[in-house]
């Protein structure tokens, strides 16, 4: 069986370590990867799979296409793709609904129209995103006159799709999907650690050190790349609520342009208050030695496809505490997984709503009043009790059972497996 893996890009990220993690899974087959652009080829190369670069699958500019112009974009991405395929090959194409490139999700339909086996794992969707959804009823309808609702869930019976949660899996039923032709595959969970995860308090030293922090604080770390589903509005308020007691890191810059921008209001807004924050981390020290050395991994992200920060840190004995987000942690706990101190909203006196909802300006003048005392810290602490408790020791005992539950429900073995027998069902 040859298998076509097919993404719009290979940055740093979810996508880029589930499609490594997929070939590592799948070894024994022929696999090509093909992406719009590769930040690290040799990560994919080095795998065993065979890389091919279309710049045309790249994120698609949002605006207004002459029928021209869109139809020659067609042409180009239709057969390009198509050259890599033939009548057992598997195109397992990741995030292709989403609306970063309709045209590209417009040629995968008519390919399966032709006859090729399609499976569109789905990390996200456009439902979600308003203008996204926009850009893909532009395209779609707008320049081929086709209706978006047939080429985003065809009846077509080599067409199938993969879901990371139950959320999702009864989503695709209400759009049309047939039970029979969806996958719930939920990501697999592993971290090969090279260094040794039980020595905590030395891999804390070192990066305290790095970083010029105090080691007699916590050390907390939200592992992500600052965009804005990542709510990082609220993980500095956070900062500045335990300021006392830990020092707050982040992992990662923001990459897209207009994210670029709002993550720059952030940092001068940290620098105006002296809030300090330690952004970019990832970026100064040896991300798995952050991640042991930690005391506790923290997420207040309001959506997640997955929700893999949820999981991984627990594989090197570090604690995951903040925002929950109830369709992502209910598939975890029905698989026996525990979590110490998860909060649900955050509230602020004399005002209405969940702040992760506030806009920009708003949650800066909060910040900006309780990092000046002009709000007692207190009177968040009264508001939300549960942050009194969000970071309590965590028992070994816990992080034992966690770990077990990751490894027996989440392994790679069993991803592999699940994808194998999938792609049988579809080649028949």
């Amino acid at each position: 069986m040859q298998i076509v893996i097919a993404h719009s890009h290979l940055n740093p990220g979810g996508v880029t370590r589930i499609i490594e993690s997929q070939i590592k899974s799948l070894l024994g087959n022929e696999i090509t990867v093909l992406v719009g652009n590769a930040t690290n080829p040799d990560d994919i190369t080095q795998l065993g799979a065979k890389l091919v670069i279309i710049p045309e699958l790249n994120y698609l500019e949002n605006r207004k296409y002459p029928d021209q112009e869109a139809r020659e974009l067609l042409y180009k991405i239709h057969s390009s793709i198509k050259k890599h395929l033939n009548d057992n090959t598997i195109l397992h194409f990741h995030n292709l609904n989403l609306g970063k490139n309709p045209i590209v999700t417009y040629a995968v339909y008519l390919l399966a129209k032709e006859g090729y086996k399609v499976f569109n794992h789905a990390h996200d969707f456009a439902e979600d995103r308003p203008s996204n959804l926009q850009f893909l009823k532009d395209i779609i309808e707008g320049n081929f006159w086709q209706k978006l609702d047939e080429v985003l869930y065809p009846k077509i019976k080599n067409y199938n799709y993969g879901v990371l949660n139950s959320f999702d899996f009864k989503r695709l039923i209400t759009y049309g999907v047939a039970e029979k032709r969806i996958e719930w595959l939920p990501n697999p969970v592993t971290f090969s650690a090279r260094l040794d995860i039980d020595d905590k308090q030395s891999a804390k030293q070192n990066i305290c050190q790095k970083l010029k922090l105090d080691t007699r604080k916590l050390l907390v770390t939200y592992p992500v790349r600052v965009i804005q589903r990542k709510n990082i509005g609220e993980f500095i308020l956070l900062a500045v609520l335990f300021s006392d007691v830990a020092n707050f890191v982040v992992t990662q810059p923001p990459q897209n342009p207009v994210e670029i921008e709002l993550y720059k209001k952030w940092l001068q807004f940290c620098d105006k208050e002296r809030i300090n924050i330690v952004f970019e981390a990832g970026t100064k020290v040896n991300f798995e030695e952050l991640l042991i050395g930690s005391d506790y991994c923290i997420t207040t992200s309001y959506k997640e496809g997955f929700g893999m920060v949820y999981l991984e840190p627990w594989l090197l004995n570090t604690p995951v505490v903040g925002r929950d987000i109830d369709f992502i942690s209910k598939d975890f706990r029905d698989d026996g997984f525990y979590f110490p101190a998860l909060y649900k909203t955050v509230q602020v006196k004399g005002l209405k709503g969940d702040f992760k909802d506030f806009g920009m300006e708003i949650q800066m003048k909060i910040i900006s009043d309780v990092n000046n005392k002009l709000i007692e810290k207190d009177d968040i602490f009264n508001q939300n009790p549960v942050f009194s408790s969000l970071f309590k020791k965590v028992s070994t005992q816990m992080i034992e059972i966690n770990k077990t539950v990751i490894n027996s429900k989440y392994s790679l073995k069993g991803y592999g497996n699940k994808l194998q027998k999938r792609y049988k069902i579809l080649v028949g």
